[in-house]
This record gives structure tokens, sequence and C-alpha cells, in this order.
């Protein structure tokens, strides 16, 4: 783009103006040269995503080549640099990128653009989070000076799925659904809106909305198989695969496993054969078929430190063989897996470190216990607990976001469908109307029909906003408030309102073990009925719960005193251990820490106090209240 300025306070005015209309003869020339060669770059990447193999061989020849520019250097190697981490020669990949950037032209935001792009995902590969979604924020703005909107969108869906495993789940999702509405209403390529359909997938799969997950894959996975797109397919096919197995579709997942390999030895890209074969694994040892699970580890395996770098699918697979030689009752070699583990997690500091560091010193403990090494499967319980408690910000966010977002991903899809019918609707009768030569009517009519139009589009907004907002304060297991909704009715309604209030954090006793003996339908069920417990207990009084997470729950008690609310809670707790509230008849008790609000307590603090107490009654034997 070419700014020219006048000044009409100069002598010279025609000079001036004659020179204006040759730069801007030049910046349109340019600009079409500029535009010119974008469309060349897109048609060669076109073939390249088909063919990789066969591009990688002709782009070589091309680099060789004494008569093209910077721009086109810089751009076949960032393409090169490309395919090959596709095929998983990660050496050569990131070779080619630090060729390609240092033959980025300064003058040229489209060709920096497209190199940070594909620079951002090879971050990612080198478990650079932090360096990966900061490059895909500069490409963004380099298409926005640009003036290329399609790739902009692209590079906003890439940032989306780069913020999934940074677990930043509501502006992954507001980025992601941003990129579809601009791709929808501006009716970009299949290319693009395979890029949004695929970070659509990704991201409802990650918040266990499987179907929806499952829905966004196969369209992503259709366009890709219309256009040849086997560089973006395999990926794509990657995710849906993954799908299934997490909504245990196991058939369907191992299925789609088998077809990875069959793909990926066919385009010669063993950096999919190592996800296709950790993939498969999971399914096999989900299936108990350990020896086949075993022996696709050790494929996958093989394949680390040529084709695979990123810790985080390194840890995956040392965990993967520490499940299986558990499930063998070999606790040696799982311990040497999740040592190995344990050495990649020392220097993996992300967002992602305490999930995998959880899974790990789980299945240490499991190891150890099997080896007889009590103390120390204690002091790695211990260790545990400890970043248990940590995650439980991030999981409860997760949770209430999956709540949030069934309702989320069909909003944009609600305003597009209103718009299409309203046009279709006043297109029709400006039709009719002007054929009978009416057509002062007519524009009445649209202008009626837009003012309907928007009140039933305000009020339908109006009652989408309360049922967002219902949704977003109630468990979606339990129908009973979230942890979200009763902090801020503590904070709204009783702090700083100088009354006194208490407040209880109640844990129903040996839950795991529910869930392990009798499955975790049964533990719904004991979950649901202790909200019903709750809810009853608590009518025609004050009080509120809320389900605090897992099976926690946390009950509010305004106007009670500390012995007070011990005695009301006590009852409560001795209500539910004469009661059946499963289909197996089981007997369940809780255990409860009271805290009584001090005048200068902080509620984080308050709250601390009742999980103290409430860590005080299961250590003296569970079934007890501490206040």
């Amino acid at each position: 783009m070419c700014d020219c300025f006048l000044s009409f306070e100069d002598l010279a005015v025609m000079r001036i103006i004659n020179f204006t209309v040759v730069l801007v003869c030049l910046c349109s020339f340019n600009l079409f040269a500029s535009t010119s060669f974008r469309t060349e770059f897109l048609v060669t990447e076109q073939r390249a995503v088909a063919e990789p193999n066969q591009l990688i061989e002709e782009l070589a020849l091309i680099q060789l080549a004494q008569r093209i520019s910077p721009a086109e250097h810089a751009y076949n190697n960032t393409l090169l640099a490309r395919l090959y981490l596709f095929q998983g020669d990660i050496v050569r990949s990131k070779s080619y990128f630090e060729l390609a950037q240092q033959q980025l032209p300064k003058d040229d935001d489209w060709i920096q653009g497209y190199w940070l792009m594909y620079r951002s995902v090879f971050s990612l590969e080198e478990g650079q989070l932090p360096e990966s979604i900061k490059q895909i924020r500069l490409a963004q703005n380099a298409f926005i000076r640009a003036n290329d909107l399609e790739m902009q969108v692209q590079a906003e869906s890439i940032e989306g799925a780069l913020l999934l495993w940074q677990e930043e789940y509501p502006k992954a999702i507001e980025i992601i659904e941003n990129a579809y509405i601009e791709a929808k209403t501006s009716n970009m390529s299949s290319t693009t809106m395979l890029y949004v359909y695929d970070s659509l997938a990704a991201y409802y799969s990650t918040m266990s909305l499987f179907e929806k997950g499952e829905q966004y894959a196969v369209l992503a996975r259709d366009i890709a198989s219309r256009n040849g797109d086997v560089v973006n397919g395999l990926p794509i096919i990657y995710l849906l695969c993954i799908t299934y197995e997490r909504a245990e579709k196991l058939d369907p997942a191992a299925a789609c496993y088998e077809e990875m390999i069959m793909v990926s030895a066919m385009v010669k890209a063993p950096r999919y054969l190592f996800f296709a074969s950790a993939g498969k694994a999971s399914v096999a040892l989900k299936q108990k078929n350990y020896s086949q699970a075993l022996q696709l580890s050790y494929l996958a395996k093989s394949y680390i430190n040529t084709v695979i770098i990123n810790p985080a699918h390194i840890i995956a697979l040392n965990n993967g063989f520490a499940k299986i030689f558990l499930a063998l009752q070999q606790p040696e070699q799982a311990l040497e897996y999740t040592q190995a583990s344990e050495l990649l997690l020392a220097d993996y500091d992300r967002p992602l470190n305490n999930r995998y560091s959880r899974n790990t010193l789980t299945l240490k403990a499991q190891s150890l216990e099997q080896l007889g090494h009590f103390e120390e499967a204690t002091n790695a319980l211990k260790l545990l607990i400890k970043l248990t408690e940590q995650a439980k910000a991030t999981t409860q966010q997760k949770l209430e976001q999956e709540a949030r977002s069934q309702f989320e991903s069909t909003q944009q899809d609600i305003k597009l469908q209103l718009a299409e019918e309203k046009l279709k609707y006043q297109q029709i009768t400006l039709d009719k109307l002007a054929k009978e030569g009416q057509l002062q009517t007519a524009y009445s009519v649209i202008g009626i029909l837009a003012i309907l139009s928007i009140t039933i589009f305000a009020l339908n907004q109006r009652r989408a906003y309360l049922r967002s907002q219902r949704r977003a304060n109630t468990d979606p297991l339990t129908g009973a408030h979230n942890r979200r909704y009763i902090l801020d009715f503590i904070a709204a309604q009783l702090i700083g309102k100088q009354q006194d209030f208490s407040v209880a954090i109640l844990d129903i006793d040996h839950f795991k073990q529910v869930n392990d003996q009798y499955g975790h339908d049964i533990g719904d069920q004991a979950l649901i009925a202790f909200s019903v417990l709750l809810t009853e207990h608590l009518a025609n009084t004050e009080y509120q719960f809320a389900r605090f997470g897992g099976e926690e729950f946390i009950v509010v008690m305004p106007n009670l005193t500390l012995v007070q609310g011990h005695d009301f809670i006590t009852n409560l707790c001795v209500c539910l251990k004469s009661l059946s509230l499963t289909d197996k008849k089981i007997t369940l008790t809780s255990s409860a820490g009271v805290a009584q609000m001090q005048p200068g307590l902080a509620l984080n603090a308050l709250l601390k106090v009742a999980d103290t107490n409430l860590y005080r009654a299961k250590n003296i034997g569970r079934d007890k209240v501490c206040s």
C-alpha cells in the first residue's frame, strides 16, 4: 500500500500533482504485481498439499534458479519447511525455516505473514508455546497490513487452536468463532473453511463435546478429500481419530487409526505413522489387547527424536507404556517410563505441565505400590494431591466452559440463518411487488420487515442471553448451582454486609471407590441424589449451596454463627448416612469443614479455613464435621 500526500500551500501545485499521478501508478503496478505473486504462490501451494513428495523435488530445483526474487525464494523455502515437517524431517524443516527467514523481504508483509504463520506451528512442535502464540499474532498483523482477509482468518483459526494448548478455553472459542463468522459472511474459500472447521473440531473435542467435535472434523476432512489435500487432511483424520477415542467409540477409533497408518505409509509421512501407532496403541490398551498395545507403542517409540521432538507427545507415549506395563503386572518397566516422563517434565514449563505431571505421578504411585515401596508411593500421592489442588481452578474453568460451549457454538449459526432467511424473504417480496409496479410499497414492506426482524432478533438474543447465564451458573450434571455462581453470591450478597455467616465444604467419603467398584453411572447417581438432598434440606431457608467441583459441595449459611453452622451441617450429614442414594443401595457418608466469616477476612482465606477443616475431618476418620 502506498501513502501519497499533497501540500496545497506549495507554489508548485501542478508539479506535485503530476508527481503524485506517477507515484499512484507505480503503487498500483506494485500492488498488482504483489497480488499476482500471491496467486502464483497459492497455486503452487495447492499442488504441494496434494503431492508433497513431488513438490519437494520441484521446489529444490527451482531454488537453484538464479532469476527468482527474494520473495519467491522465501516462499519456496517456507513451503519446503512445511512439507518436511509434514513428513517428519525435523532437521530439514528447521533448516529451511531459518533459510527462508534470512530471505524475507522487509517490504513484503504477505510473505512475512506466511512465514510467521507456519513457523508458529513449528515452534509448537519444539515445545515453545509462548513463542508460537507470539508468532501467529504477528502473522495476523502482517496479513492485515497486506490486506489479505482470508490469510488473516486462517491465522486466527491457528491461534484459537494454539490457545487450547495454553488452556485459555474462553479466549480460544471467541477467536475461532470470529474466524468462522468472517469466513462464512465473506464466502471464503474451502481451504479457509478447512482451517476454521479444524479449529472448531479441536475445541469441541477438548471440551468433551464429542458429537460437535466429530461433526466439524468430518466437515474439514471432506473438504481436504475434495481438494486432494493430504498435508492438511492427515492431521484432520488424526483429530477425528482422537475424538472417537475420547468418546469411547473404540471400534471407529481403531479403524480411523488404521486408515491413518495406510495413508501415512502411502505418502511417506512417518510423522503421522507415529501419531497413528501411538493412538491405536491407546485404543488397544482400552480394549485390553495388551500385546498389540505394546507392539504399537514400540513402533511409535522408534520415530521419537527424528520425527517427534515435542515433549508433550513423548510424555504421553511414555505414560502409555507405563499403563501397559502396569496392566501386565510389570511395575519395574512402568516405573522406568514414568521416570523418563519426569525428566522431560523438569524442563517443560508450560500450562499443560500440571496435567502431565498428575498423570505421571498417578502411574508412578501405582508402580511403586505394586513394587511394595509404600513410603515412596505415599510421597508421590502427596505431591499428586498438591498438584490437584493447584489445578482445581483450571479444571473448574474448563467444566464451566463445557456447560456454556454447547449454547455458544450455535449462536453465530443462528445469526447467520436469521440474516439469510430475512434477506431471502425480503427479496421474494420485492420481486413480487416490483412486477406489479409497486416499488414504493416494496420499500415500505422492506422497512417494516427490517424493523420486525430486528425486534424479533433482539427478543431472541435476550432469551438466548438469559439461557446462557443460567447455563453458565449451573452444574451440567446435577443441575445445582456451580462454583462461579456461589462465589459471586457470597461476594455480592454477604461480603461487607456486616452480618454473620458461615460456610461449609462437604466431600462425599471414599467417592473414588464408589466409581471404581460400581462405575461412574452410580457415582453420577450419588452426586445427583446428594444435590437433591441438599435442595430439600435447604428448602424454606435463605441458605445456598453449589457443587464446588468433583464430589465437593459448598453450603453458605447467612446469619449463622460457627456453632450454629456446625450443628446444621452435622444434622445434614446424619440425614445423608440414613439414606440409600443409588440403585446399588450403598450407604454414603460425608466429611465437612465449617468456617465463619470474620472482620477483615478475605473470601479466599475463609474458604481456605473451611478446606483445612475438611481435611482435618478426613484425617481423623471421615464421617466427621470439623470447625
